[in-house]
């Protein structure tokens, strides 16, 4: 059976399920991610919808998978080989044009690379337009079918020695010094062409890593929300949320949900059957059998479209939540500034939480669960702390847990969106539960490596030239990429979208980059957002003066002045 791209795209999401969706940018972000940029309405997904047919989508049928032999360990042949896929687009190539590479990241990349590759929508074809570009869309070592070993849960954690940035970094590389094309005659790897490599979120992590460890192999990147910065803390992903809800109207909403989880963490901590019953309260018979921290982890669901969609979403979206949360169920009149909480309580507050109606669905999404039996055909299933069972999750999990961080734990004080129980050690619990194996054989670290891994690639001040950093006021990631504004990074920078010479890198205290109002992540590669067609400008006309030097046979290496 053929589908379309949006089609691929809605039964990917109606098939993800992911226990650490919580932490990092895990497979249903990145599939929300992908379905905003489509503008697919997140409804169809919730409610295990049909997604209508995009009209005016080219025919992604003729961006089919091919693959490459790579090494499993660049550093040690005699490991083996394994089989790396990719997807080629030349339609809009041009005599003397570039090589655009879009790193998937952090998902199974068929249904990205089609509608990326395919769709006259996407910000990728945007630039091969442009540009008179061949494209490519390159899948991730260990996600999808590119994989060394099979994962699984049953996976031994010895075969996730060679799933590194350090790995996965030098794969394209020795993938474009070979790289050939069928109808095409002239040389198209690096030492003739220009690639450039574009992304967003950890895919734009890839972009500006690569162009800055191998320069000649990529000769610019495109950055977007890229959080190059690997942390543990990242309690302030929710700092950025609570920004975002403010800015727009939602002031009330988060002083309510701060003090309804407050008195849910009291219940919690009273004793077993106080605990039971607010558990039961939510989700039904079955979740008084969760711990107070899967529980809790739970109740954050109301922000899992938020980076994706803002507070928009839908049915399921943060906004929808808020007009439930502050409006009056016998009056139907809203709350005040200061919420309900200052005069119904917070026990009113919580039980209005609990009775939002999308709620139930919203958490059986989230983790393929039947809490309350929503789905009659099956039996009830509100287990909300197994070990996931998809694949890339179990890939990503391992990488954030060995050498990211990203724990989004609470954001403790006036600000708090989160439970007290979602603390640094709970999300550590989550890595240790999903990796038993790993942590018996010492294979798994006590907490992640993370300053090994900045040590590295030089997390906040990495300054490669012919980078273009690009993100979102409201964006929770931005607070870990060079463009972060937050008291904990680097102070004193300067962002400005004053083109820098080709192969020229600033200075630590200057960064070429654009943060985009009223957006959040990677809105820039929406092409129906006005902002980000603005932030997209920036680049397209810093290529425009960087492709002249071009050197074949070496792209220009950075250097300072």
């Amino acid at each position: 059976m053929r589908y379309s791209v949006l089609a691929q795209v809605a039964l990917a999401l109606a098939g993800l399920s992911s226990t650490a969706s919580a932490m990092g940018m895990g497979a249903i972000r990145r599939e929300l991610r992908l379905a905003a940029e489509m503008g697919i309405n997140p409804d169809h997904m919730l409610k295990r919808q049909s997604v209508p047919t995009q009209a005016n989508q080219a025919d992604s049928d003729n961006v089919v998978a091919k693959t490459v032999s790579l090494p499993i360990d660049h550093g040690d042949p005699s490991v083996g080989t394994y089989e790396n896929r990719y997807w080629v687009n030349d339609e809009w190539y041009q005599q003397g044009g570039p090589v655009f590479v879009y790193d998937v990241g952090e998902a199974t990349a068929e249904a990205t690379a089609k509608q990326h590759l395919g769709n006259s929508t996407s910000f990728l074809v945007e630039m091969l337009e442009d540009f008179g570009a061949i494209g490519i869309a390159w899948e991730h070592r260990y996600y999808g079918e590119s994989l060394p070993f099979n994962v699984s849960v049953d996976t031994p954690p010895e075969h996730f020695k060679y799933l590194t940035n350090k790995q996965a970094l030098a794969d394209i590389p020795f993938f474009a010094k070979n790289f050939t094309l069928d109808g095409h005659k002239e040389d198209l790897t690096p030492d003739a062409k220009p690639w450039v490599m574009v992304g967003g979120s950890y895919s734009g992590m890839r972009s500006a890593f690569t162009r800055d460890a191998y320069p000649d192999t990529i000769f610019a990147a495109y950055a977007s929300s890229a959080p190059v910065e690997a942390r543990v803390n990242m309690s302030m992903y929710f700092d950025q949320v609570y920004n975002g809800m403010v800015a727009k109207g939602y002031s009330n909403c988060t002083k309510d949900i701060k003090a309804g989880l407050e008195y849910i963490d009291d219940e919690l901590s009273k004793n077993a059957s106080a605990a039971a019953a607010i558990k039961k309260r939510f989700f039904g018979d079955g979740a008084e059998k969760n711990s107070n921290g899967d529980f809790t982890a739970a109740l954050a669901g109301i922000f899992g479209f938020f980076q994706a969609y803002g507070v928009g979403g839908g049915d399921g979206g943060l906004g929808s939540f808020c007009e439930y949360l502050e409006t009056d169920a016998a009056t139907l009149q809203p709350a005040g500034p200061r919420g309900f909480a200052p005069y119904r309580g917070k026990k009113y507050v919580a039980e209005r939480f609990a009775s939002w109606p999308v709620f139930i669905d919203l958490v059986n999404f989230n983790y393929d669960t039947n809490c309350r039996q929503t789905d009659t055909t099956k039996p009830l299933e509100c287990t909300l702390n197994p070990k996931s069972t998809d694949p890339d999750t179990i890939s990503w999990t391992w990488q954030f847990c060995t050498e990211w961080g990203y724990y989004q734990s609470n954001n403790f004080g006036p600000h708090s969106l989160l439970s007290k129980f979602q603390t640094l050690e709970y999300q550590q619990y989550t890595c240790n539960r999903q990796f038993p194996d790993a942590v018996k054989k010492g294979l798994l670290p006590s907490t992640p490596q993370v300053e090994a891994t900045n040590k590295q690639t030089g997390g906040w001040t990495i300054r490669p030239s012919n980078v273009y950093w690009s993100g979102g006021q409201f964006d929770p990631w931005r607070t870990l990429s060079p463009l972060a504004t937050e008291d904990i990074a680097p102070q004193g920078v300067t962002f400005s979208t004053e083109i820098p010479k080709c192969g020229v890198e600033t200075g630590e205290d200057r960064l070429f980059g654009y943060i985009m109002e009223n957006a959040e992540h990677c809105f820039d590669l929406i092409t129906g957002f006005g902002p980000g067609k603005i932030s997209r400008g920036f680049f397209h006309e810093a290529l425009k003066s960087w492709l002249p030097c071009f050197k074949a046979a070496g792209a220009v290496a950075g250097h300072r002045d």
